[in-house]
């Protein structure tokens, strides 16, 4: 009977035991299965759209040397700018238009006829303003033709929408100092951009005056008009000399960024 006791005791503990062991694997799938689960539920990490020509090689080779960060409460504005669609039909589309012997010279199209043959989509338009909204910047007043939105925010939030650290640098040839992105931006976002505005000031706008063998300012003439304004032949006297002038044969352009 004692050999008898003995050996149930053991198949009890063996027993005891492989049900352990049985539940410990039980668990250990278990959990595998819903972390599984878990990952198939979450959405992958939204790969990083990578865009050129925001940094000037004169700080990628370092001739500008680096002076500060640009404090992360200084405001930026700028603007995310989006390429057009359909870009083979609209250079065909220019062609016709400026052709004088065909039948759509100077048929020019309307905004909105243009932002829904060569613009980007509302869908990808608004993808774009609510990326601008999720990271914290003030979107501005939307264009019509859906080519660019308007943003502003504190450098904290330009680095972390981009992906980059403002920079101040001091300028190579010029004494004064400008910003830049230390590299270039990147965004977590599918729909195509072409362009960040406004995130450095290595060469600001200038008048032609200015330039080196640009032309020089002409003697300020006031105009005959009320006030001084400018009528019809003040404006061919002061840039034609008064020689007959009545538009005839002219073309007027005028181009004009985010107006």
């Amino acid at each position: 009977m004692e050999f008898f006791g003995r050996a149930v005791s053991v198949l009890r503990r063996r027993f005891q035991a492989g049900l352990l062991g049985l539940v410990w694997v039980l668990l250990v799938v278990s959990c595998g299965l819903v972390s599984a689960a878990q990952a198939q539920q979450q959405p992958s990490a939204q790969p990083l759209q990578v865009l050129k020509k925001h940094v000037r090689v004169e700080v990628l080779d370092h001739r500008a040397a680096l002076v500060s960060h640009v404090p992360d409460g200084q405001q930026f504005q700028g603007s995310i700018v989006l390429p057009l669609r359909n870009q083979a039909a609209l250079t065909s589309l220019l062609g016709r238009l400026y052709d004088p012997a065909g039948p759509e010279y100077r048929h020019f199209l309307s905004v909105a006829q243009f932002t829904e043959q060569f613009g980007p989509t509302q869908a990808d338009f608004q993808a774009v303003v609510a990326f601008a909204q999720a990271n914290g910047l003030t979107v501005g007043e939307l264009p019509a033709n859906r080519l660019l939105v308007p943003f502003s925010g504190s450098t904290a939030q330009v680095n972390a929408a981009f992906h980059v650290q403002m920079n101040v640098y001091q300028h190579p040839t010029e004494n004064r100092t400008f910003f830049s992105p230390d590299r270039e931006p990147s965004l977590a976002l599918s729909v195509p951009v072409s362009h960040i505005a406004g995130l450095n000031n290595f060469a600001p706008p200038r008048h032609i005056s200015n330039v080196a063998g640009g032309v020089q300012p002409a003697t300020v003439l006031n105009g005959s008009g009320p006030g001084g304004s400018y009528l019809g032949n003040d404006m061919r006297a002061a840039y034609y000399g008064g020689t007959t002038l009545d538009g005839n044969g002219q073309a007027v352009g005028i181009l004009e960024f985010g107006g």
